[in-house]
């Protein structure tokens, strides 16, 4: 695109760059964007093709209603306290846009989520990021930084690590701002932030359908918190920004409690096995608690990442430091990490 249709501020903008998505049905093994390995519940298909019919015709709720309630239902909450997005990554952009006036700065420890300075950029907000000293260590300057938005990946990604319940509360209750704790994995850890919420305002949750619901494919995100918090984000959300086929997927997963506990119980045994075969293989590894496994290899990453594409085997590399020479590898089915630990071996 010429830089003279762009605007000024952002000229040598980078961009989030999403994982590779190969074509589907090439035989891939894809374990590099932290999808499911196993399928969502039948009842959501079921009432997806239910949905599928003359009524696509009319426009869905705009507030997701029959979602918000079922959601609200199942953590405890007034439905006013649940709002819905494409995806857990609208709400993150929902909160830039509700919550950070340009100008501002926007907190978040580092490294983390690798979207949160792109958007910083587009809507002018000076990223203020606190270094993590130890990946599972929240830096205790966070709490403390004025900034009126903050964000904390937990578990965070890429790391896998899960901070400390009381360090998290101490940086929420340090902040005169929102803070958003982003718990897109939190279903594969010990514990959640949701405890927060009864008495910090200032918390909104943020989760996803995407990961232990099986649904990465519908885009179906989800934040808790205060009325105040949720009001905000409704005001600056679109219009119509769920489909029908997205507000059905999302009652019948979080419903169907009995294959969510399936699947996350599935992708926990799984990556035990993961972890253990790649520290085996003298890989470093960062004790997770998602669905995926960082680890740094033995040798240079790069090549062991190109060998494995060779071998249609994907997974995620980081050049950047403090990371630079860590490898991100979604916790599979049993299958697919026989294959990826097999190609390790042969590489090593």
């Amino acid at each position: 695109m010429p830089k003279s249709v762009l605007r000024k501020t952002l000229q040598g903008f980078h961009p989030y760059v999403p994982g590779e998505q190969p074509p589907d049905g090439e035989g891939w093994v894809k374990l590099n964007t932290n999808e499911s390995p196993l399928p969502p519940s039948p009842r959501v298909i079921q009432a997806i093709k239910d949905a599928a019919g003359e009524a696509l015709r009319l426009y869905p709720s705009p507030t997701a209603a029959p979602a918000r309630e079922a959601i609200a239902h199942k953590f405890g909450l007034d439905p006013a306290q649940v709002t819905l997005g494409n995806g857990g990554d609208e709400l993150i952009e929902l909160c830039f846009r509700a919550f950070a006036d340009s100008g501002d700065h926007v907190a978040f420890p580092t490294p983390t989520y690798p979207l949160l300075e792109p958007l910083c950029r587009l809507h002018e907000v000076a990223p203020s990021a606190h270094p993590t000293e130890m990946f599972d260590e929240l830096p205790v300057s966070l709490g403390p930084d004025p900034a009126p938005l903050k964000f904390i990946v937990n578990p965070n990604s890429p790391t896998g690590a899960l901070f400390d319940a009381a360090a998290v509360e101490a940086a929420v209750s340090a902040s005169s701002g929102v803070v958003a704790v982003d718990e897109a994995y939190v279903d594969f850890a010990p514990r959640s932030a949701l405890g927060l919420l009864a008495g910090h305002p200032n918390v909104v949750l943020l989760r996803t359908f995407s990961k232990s619901y099986g649904l990465a494919g519908m885009r179906i995100g989800f934040a808790l918190g205060s009325r105040e918090v949720i009001e905000a984000l409704d005001a600056v959300k679109d219009s119509y920004n769920l489909d029908r086929l997205a507000i059905v997927a999302a009652v019948a997963a979080i419903e169907d409690e009995e294959h969510h506990q399936k699947l996350v119980g599935e992708v926990v045994g799984n990556r035990e096995q993961l972890a253990a075969g790649l520290a085996g293989l003298g890989f470093e590894v960062v004790p997770s608690s998602t669905n995926f496994v960082f680890a740094r290899p033995p040798h240079p990453a790069l090549k062991i990442v190109e060998a494995l594409r060779e071998r249609r085997i994907l997974v995620r590399h980081y050049d950047r430091e403090p990371i630079a020479g860590w490898i991100r590898i979604t916790v599979g089915t049993r299958e697919q990490q026989d294959k990826l630990l097999t190609a390790l071996k042969e590489i090593l």
